[in-house]
């Protein structure tokens, strides 16, 4: 279980969102260029990868084929390249000191207007606690929309700083994510000594299942 730590309570307070839509991610005949390199965290191993905005992709696993896979699959027109760059080894110092050592963390991701705010709205959901899919869709101004949010939730390009382990079925069920249910509950179980319960959310309690 991951050391306790003595940050604040919302991700929104140090993690900063960009989302651009696709035209601003190159072209066939004109590519970007994204930096990537593999981390170590109290979770596991880590790929991370930047553009010169921020950070656009988190990924979780052992496989880092599969990684740098989903990378270039979510930005096909990207020329990615190995470097290990100051703001990936600040992203890293997120899971394992406090905030307060920490600078701010810009991402810098691919997406639509309805994507972006649902990211947002997961980087403001209080640590150790969850809520809904539907809740999510409240939240935005969308409540009928908890399917499409649900979608969106799945596309998170970047894991755990963008928080969407932290969105559960509102039946309580854990649901899914795209690096793995083991992951997820993984996180969860660790925030668990870390919360306070907080209106409009639900505190997580640790389980086995």
């Amino acid at each position: 279980m991951a050391k306790r730590r003595d940050f604040g309570k919302r991700h929104s307070e140090i993690v900063h969102l960009t989302v651009l839509p696709r035209t601003k991610w190159g072209t066939p005949r004109k590519k970007i260029l994204i930096y990537y390199s593999m981390i170590h965290t109290p979770y596991g191993k880590m790929l991370i990868a930047s553009v010169p905005d921020g950070i656009c992709f988190l990924g979780c696993g052992n496989d880092k084929t599969l990684l740098l896979n989903s990378l270039q699959k979510r930005y096909p027109y990207a020329e990615i390249k190995k470097a290990t760059l100051p703001i990936h080894q600040n992203a890293r110092k997120f899971f394992t000191k406090s905030w307060s050592e920490l600078e701010p963390i810009s991402l810098c991701v691919r997406g639509t207007a309805f994507q972006g705010e649902v990211w947002q709205a997961l980087l403001d959901i209080p640590i150790g606690n969850v809520c809904s899919y539907g809740d999510i869709a409240q939240k935005i101004g969308h409540p009928q929309s908890a399917r499409a949010v649900g979608s969106a939730v799945g596309q998170n390009p970047i894991v755990y700083l963008i928080p969407c382990h932290r969105v559960i079925c509102a039946n309580g069920k854990l649901g899914g994510f795209f690096w793995g249910v083991d992951h997820k509950l993984k996180f969860l179980n660790s925030e668990s000594d870390q919360c306070t319960k907080e209106n409009g959310y639900s505190g997580w309690e640790p389980t086995l299942f």
